[in-house]
Order: structure tokens, then C-alpha cells, then sequence
């Protein structure tokens, strides 16, 4: 299985949906079948898949409920449902929406159709995240340009502070490794300071169990 696949998770109850699904999708996605509402909800927190395909007519929560437990999550709320049913009615199309899904695809649904809707489903998903992320990014910016200005006025103080210090202790061998450490940490300190002014993305790192932190080396 290609890592780089979408999973999408398949929620029916009929072996023939199950298997028509699979062979219009299988090769483009990583798909995944449930058989009832219950593990359908398991599998989706389980693994967080790209999109959803549901049933309305589960034998034991509906789809219906299955939405709204998934959508009412934050875990699972961005993850884009299209509900799979015999049923084409006005009320039930309403009742889909209403419950939160982003689509509806009746049966028998043409291989073509379902590729569409699942493509362009899963593209504005896509789209979606590339804006929160360079919103992210946005403020990231905004703090690291702002961080750098308070960081770079006392660091020029010091600076200062460290060359009168040069100038009025002599040649003694240890006060000048200890002066000549001093400027390298405050390199170090300019160098970062530097690096945040220019930051063009947001690079995290782990830290600590589930703790993340920005990796300085790059952004």
C-alpha cells in the first residue's frame, strides 16, 4: 500500500456496495470497510480518514446519527461525509444535510460520478488546510518580526555593555576567555534573532512525549 494515499472509510452493510466501491477506488485510495455505525466511529477516530463514505440504512446506528456523533467531534468534524443511499427524496437529502455531510450519492451510482465527488471532496479538504496553515503561518510571522525588534534592542545594549568591559579589563588571559564566550553566546542569541525575522515557514519538532516545539533550524 502507498503511504502517500488517502484513506477513505467505507461505512456499509451490503457486501455488493462494499465491493463496487472498492473496485472504482482501489489503487487511488487506501480504503478501509466497515459493516455498522459502531465500528464505522472506532475506525474513524481510529485512523482519521481523508473522507467518508456512509450509509444511510445501518443495521445498528443510522447514518444519520453516525454523521452527527462524527461531525459533533473535533477529531472527526473536518473529515467530509458523503452519504450512499437508495434513497432520493428531497426530505431525506435535507435530513443528509442537516446532519452535516458535505455530499449525497444515490445508488446505483455511475464509477465516474463517485470518482468525482470523492476527488473533489477530498481537493477542497486540501484547500481548506492550506489556508488554516498559511494563517498559521501569518501569525507566525507577525510574532516572529515582532520578537526579533524586543529581542535586538537590549541585545544592542549588551553588545555595548561587552566592548566597554574590553576596553577596562586588561589582559588578563581568563577575564578574555570569559569576554570572548560572552560575545559568541550573543552571536548565537543575534543568529536567532535573525532567523526569525526571515522565517518563511513554520517547522515544528518533538520535544517532550507529545509536546512540540519550533525547530529553529528550519524555518
Amino acid at each position: 500500500m502507498n503511504a502517500s494515499m488517502e484513506k477513505v472509510l467505507i461505512v456499509d452493510d451490503s457486501a455488493v456496495t462494499r465491493t463496487l466501491i472498492g473496485d472504482i477506488l482501489n489503487g487511488t485510495y487506501e480504503l478501509d470497510f466497515q459493516e455498522n455505525g459502531a465500528d464505522g466511529i472506532a475506525a474513524a477516530h481510529s485512523f482519521l480518514p481523508a473522507l467518508i463514505l456512509l450509509d444511510i440504512h445501518l443495521p445498528d446506528i443510522d447514518g444519520y446519527e453516525v454523521c452527527r456523533r462524527l461531525k459533533d467531534d473535533e477529531q472527526t468534524r473536518e473529515v467530509p461525509i458523503i452519504f450512499i443511499t437508495a434513497m432520493d427524496s428531497e426530505q431525506e437529502r435535507v435530513k443528509g444535510f442537516e446532519a452535516g455531510a458535505e455530499d449525497y450519492v444515490v445508488k446505483p451510482f455511475y464509477a465516474g460520478e463517485l470518482q468525482a465527488r470523492v476527488k473533489a471532496h477530498l481537493a477542497t479538504r486540501r484547500a481548506k488546510a492550506q489556508a488554516v496553515e498559511l494563517g498559521q503561518l501569518k501569525i507566525f510571522k507577525e510574532m516572529a518580526v515582532a520578537l526579533s525588534h524586543e529581542i535586538n534592542n537590549p541585545l544592542t545594549t549588551l553588545y555595548g555593555c561587552l566592548h566597554l568591559l574590553r576596553a577596562e579589563a586588561g589582559s588578563g588571559e581568563a577575564v578574555a576567555e570569559n569576554l570572548a564566550l560572552m560575545r559568541a553566546e550573543l552571536d548565537r542569541v543575534r543568529q536567532i534573532t535573525e532567523k526569525l525575522g526571515r522565517a518563511s515557514r513554520v517547522a515544528e519538532t518533538s520535544y517532550h512525549r507529545d509536546v512540540t516545539m519550533i525547530d529553529l533550524d528550519n524555518i
